[in-house]
């Protein structure tokens, strides 16, 4: 069992799960303001060993948010906004 906000939930049960990290994501994303938005800097990205280099946006709080392939950020990755996405650039991109 894991507990946030004073409720307990049982991430082996699949709805927990769901219920969990949305519950989770909101506490840590609701009513923050974007402050900044620029991608991965080459050097950024080599340095994490990326090939990609993803959009990524700083919150009011100086938390950075950028996109991965994966939860085990396995590189870059791209993020929708609605219909569009915004690409993801390679490190060879930047002059």
């Amino acid at each position: 069992m894991t507990e946030l906000n004073g409720k307990k939930y049982d991430l082996s049960k699949a709805k927990d799960r769901t219920k969990y990290w949305t519950q989770y994501a909101a506490d840590k994303l609701l009513g923050k303001t974007i402050i900044k938005v620029e991608y991965y800097t080459s050097k950024e990205a080599k340095g994490a060993m990326w090939y990609s280099r993803p959009l990524c946006f700083q919150l009011d709080d100086l938390t950075w948010v950028f996109p991965m392939r994966d939860d085990e950020g396995n590189d870059g990755g791209a993020l929708a906004y609605g219909e569009d996405t915004f690409p993801v650039l390679g490190v060879e991109d930047e002059k």
